[in-house]
């Protein structure tokens, strides 16, 4: 059995939660931070803690004097994610949080040999302009865009100068995986439609604008190279983009998406996720009705999703994005999954949780 705690801050959302069973499974012992409790612990121990309060975290954390590895995904977003993006109030904030949380943890735990945290195709300027293809760590970074990854990043190398400890910057592309409430969460968006279109009888139509390329990173995958960070000594003190292995586009998946409801798949019909899928509100309350879903009325299970959604379905003008991963394959991390299997896999995991509606019928999804 490993040796040591693993504390992961943000365990409600999309990788934290992710981190957690993964790091559980390998049998770690875990202790999961968020303001609010995930959906499960899976034997971890739950803390409350809110990390921009600084007495909190020194209460909280100094006491764990065991602790390996932190891996930091907790996340602040401002009511308007992608103007908050770049606001003083959004950066401070952000880079508070992991201060505290580090002070805290390392008053007490003299055995920490790393600390890893998450930043993502930001750090190239894809929000704001073109991007080089294959964006590689090290040589693209616009650090001219405020960010509150610069203000982590470079806390981190400061800190850890003369320190037996080791820093991580992790960087994925689309995250997908299991969260409630999240501010960029992909699946839940997408299945809030689909149930809504499937309890009017309609077919799966196609909400975007066009077929978007994308990069996505599944969390499965971000916490294998979270935990081969911790490990590996060529890791050290490293950026690494971290991305499946393949491009992906939502529309041409848009078939096996309508499989993974029952459906089939429909005509093309822009729809504005950000102004529309509020107005689905009274619909979703049927869909939790009628199947007894675990999942909350709509605002508190998409969050900020709707807005995130945008980009995704290229209703938001943005540049495309090919982010280099030969960097941490040369390190030795060869993590990787098909766009097909990760889909399939997400959306089951929010059939079996009771987050989304069941298929109601057998499909190539049930044979994974």
């Amino acid at each position: 059995m490993p040796e040591g705690r693993i504390l992961v801050t943000g365990a409600s959302g999309l990788v934290g939660r992710d981190c957690m069973e993964y790091y559980s499974k390998l049998g770690y012992t875990v202790t999961a931070v968020s303001r609010k409790p995930p959906l499960q612990t899976y034997g971890a121990q739950f803390l409350s803690v809110d990390l921009s309060d600084e007495d909190a975290c020194v209460k909280a954390f100094s006491p764990l004097t065991d602790v390996v590895q932190i891996v930091f995904a907790a996340l602040h977003e401002e009511a308007d994610l992608v103007k908050g993006w770049q606001a003083k109030g959004h950066i401070d904030r952000n880079g508070l949080m992991l201060r505290n949380c580090v002070e805290a943890v390392l008053k007490g735990a003299q055995g920490l040999k790393n600390i890893t945290i998450l930043q993502g195709p930001k750090a190239y300027g894809v929000h704001v302009h073109p991007v080089r293809p294959g964006a590689r760590e090290d040589r693209d970074e616009d650090r001219s865009i405020p960010n509150f990854y610069w203000a982590q990043e470079d806390y981190l190398k400061e800190r850890q100068i003369g320190q037996p400890w080791s820093w991580n910057v992790l960087r994925p592309a689309l995250v997908i995986g299991m969260a409630v409430g999240g501010a960029m969460n992909l699946i839940a968006a997408i299945g809030v439609y689909a149930s809504v279109l499937k309890l009017r009888g309609e077919s799966l139509h196609f909400p975007g604008k066009g077929s978007v390329m994308l990069e996505a990173t599944d969390t499965g995958v971000i916490a294998e190279c979270a935990e081969w960070c911790l490990r590996s000594e060529k890791s050290k003190n490293q950026c690494f983009n971290i991305t499946n292995g393949e491009f992906m586009s939502v529309k041409e998946e848009w078939p096996l998406i309508a499989e993974c409801f029952g459906m089939k798949p429909g005509e093309e019909k822009p729809l504005s996720f950000k102004d529309d899928l509020p107005q689905f509100a009274e619909e979703w309350d049927q869909v939790r009705e009628k199947y007894g879903l675990k999942a909350p009325k709509l605002d508190w299970f998409l969050g900020q999703s709707t807005q995130f959604a945008e980009f995704v379905f290229g209703r938001v003008p943005s540049a495309p994005s090919a982010m280099s991963c030969i960097k941490v394959r040369k390190a030795g991390f060869n993590g990787m999954l098909y766009t097909d299997e990760m889909l399939k896999k997400w959306f089951r995991k929010y059939q079996e949780e009771g987050l989304l509606p069941p298929s109601e019928g057998k499909s190539e999804m049930n044979k994974l």
